[in-house]
């Protein structure tokens, strides 16, 4: 930040943003309060989307800190993610968990500034160094605010923000279009597989013909219906996990449903598996029987072993295999198969019942012309996903990289007439400690007496347990005193650092960090 632009100023969060509130809910237990905890924030677009809602009586023990309107709520758990999102009106006084940060904007700063400095991938990288924690990691909101923060001129923010907004809400009806393409793909692949087998992909409709289940379906000349059975037999070939651990093994989640793919997998041995019931072989298909409306099917080339969940399939001379794979992945399938599920907690189809489902089988010749033209049309889709993916990554580095050219002051020109931040920032903290003054002038050294901290005692407030022993007292020790010693919940040792970050910031309490524990006085006070 050494070399910013002129007129700009580099300072900490803690000097733009002012305290929130924190209240306890239960204590209006008839209220019905709004919330958005993380879950609430949708990181994709950074807003605000399914609030919940309660009874005040009701109200979970992280629900404590008070929204207002544009406040930049920051969530400090896993911070890569970007939990991040503006404070809308209709939530104005609603509330948000401890584990988010309130960062509500001084006259120093504009919100949106705020909201889109600490979203750049800047801010997050150099933010995420202070997380800690393994299976939780977390920042604290003390490194938040002692976090910096390039600040240009206050009309300047203006105009960066306005430009901003414009270039955003192009790249996001970008977004928009791009995000209906992954849905088309996949009505476009289901009729694929729909035309394929009632003649319509080689374009040889010439008949009807009805089901046992009362279906009607049109199917060329030449074309018949077969039960499963006729045409495929389930092979079983039972193992002991502990005598193939070399092998591939293959459950239902190693195969992307409706697409025949392979996903990635391990050998027994790397993934420890204990459910590898049924050895496989190359040319087999295996068919996932759980949650058949998953259509979950693919062919192997290779040996290995696959899960109880999974029917190794072999199939016979008058059929090609993959006519059989796509067919076990098609919607018209899942329809037959879901006829046929067992009535358990876990829909499934037995061995019984998939030889009894129907088959329309073309002449041979035509299975292959079928099964090309599937291939082909799949593989347009593929290149098509492709482009879909790279142009939303792309989209992503387009916002990365507005972000970065506006907080090098190459967004806009700049007007050299606007009053310098730094100006600004020195004039509100002149104010700031010119009300504090006012505000603590009647605080005099006389009345605070000396009454020393019982132990086990439990005072109402910090400046409470701060008067009662003159000089530096350690935090854990005032903490002890507001009844914050072991075993204290997470959201009393919140609301104790909420009070204590309040203070310091209203200039009541001074701080000084000796060995691994902070110190804390009471401000000396001004007697002239």
């Amino acid at each position: 930040m050494s070399d910013l632009p002129k007129g700009w100023a580099s300072t900490t969060l803690k000097t733009v943003v002012a305290p929130y509130e924190s209240i306890d809910p239960r204590r209006q237990p008839e209220r019905q309060f709004r919330y958005v905890d993380i879950g609430s924030i949708d990181n994709r677009i950074q807003k605000i989307t399914e609030p919940k809602e309660f009874l005040g009586q009701e109200a979970p023990s992280r629900a404590r800190r008070v929204m207002k309107t544009d406040d930049v709520l920051f969530a400090t758990v896993r911070t890569y993610l970007k939990n991040i999102a503006l404070v809308t009106e209709d939530l104005d006084g609603e509330l948000t968990t401890t584990g988010i940060v309130p960062l509500r904007s001084n006259n120093a700063i504009t919100p949106k500034y705020l909201f889109n400095w600490v979203r750049s991938d800047r801010f997050i990288a150099s933010i995420s160094k202070s997380q800690s924690g393994t299976l939780y990691p977390a920042v604290s909101e003390t490194d938040i605010l002692d976090a910096m923060v390039s600040v240009p001129p206050l009309a300047e923010q203006k105009r960066i923000v306005a430009k901003l907004d414009e270039l955003n809400s192009r790249t996001a009806s970008a977004r928009d279009a791009l995000d209906h393409i992954p849905a088309l793909i996949e009505k476009f692949r289901t009729r694929v597989l729909a035309l394929s087998f009632n003649g319509g992909l080689i374009g040889k409709i010439e008949s009807e013909t009805t089901l046992p289940e009362s279906r009607c379906w049109n199917l060329p000349a030449h074309w018949r219906w077969v039960r499963f059975e006729e045409v495929a037999t389930v092979a079983a070939s039972l193992v002991r996990p502990d005598s193939i651990l070399a092998l591939p093994h293959i459950a239902p989640n190693n195969i992307q449903s409706g697409t025949a793919k392979l996903l990635s997998y391990q050998t027994i041995g790397e993934d420890g598996v204990t459910s590898a019931k049924q050895r496989f072989y190359p040319g087999q298909i295996l068919y996932s029987k759980i949650r058949p409306y998953l259509r979950k099917a693919v062919l192997v080339d290779f040996d290995g072993a696959c899960s109880a969940d999974m029917y190794p399939i072999n199939v016979g001379s008058q059929l090609e295999a993959k006519f059989l794979l796509y067919w076990l992945v098609s919607e018209d399938f899942a329809q037959f198969s879901a006829l046929r599920e067992g009535r358990t907690v876990l829909p499934k189809i037995n061995k019984k019942e998939l030889n009894s489902t129907p088959l329309p089988l073309p002449p041979k010749e035509q299975q292959a012309e079928i099964v090309r033209r599937i291939e082909t049309a799949f593989a347009w889709l593929d290149r098509v996903s492709d482009e879909y993916t790279a142009a939303s990554n792309q989209l992503s580095r387009l916002d990365a990289s507005i972000l970065q050219k506006a907080f090098r002051g190459e967004l806009i020109p700049q007007n050299l007439n606007d009053e310098p931040a730094s100006i600004l920032i020195e004039r509100l903290k002149t104010e700031s400690e010119a009300i504090k003054k006012k505000t603590s002038s009647g605080r005099k050294a006389a009345s605070r007496p000396h009454k020393p901290i019982k132990r086990g005692a439990k005072m109402a407030n910090l400046i409470e347990v701060m008067k009662s022993k003159e000089g530096w007292v350690s935090a854990s020790h005032a903490a002890q005193a507001l009844g914050v010693g072991d075993g204290a919940t997470s959201d009393a040792v919140e609301e104790f650092y909420n009070e204590l970050r309040i203070h310091l910031q209203n200039g009541d309490l001074e701080v000084e960090r000796r060995g691994n524990e902070d110190w804390l006085r009471l401000m000396p006070i001004n007697e002239e």
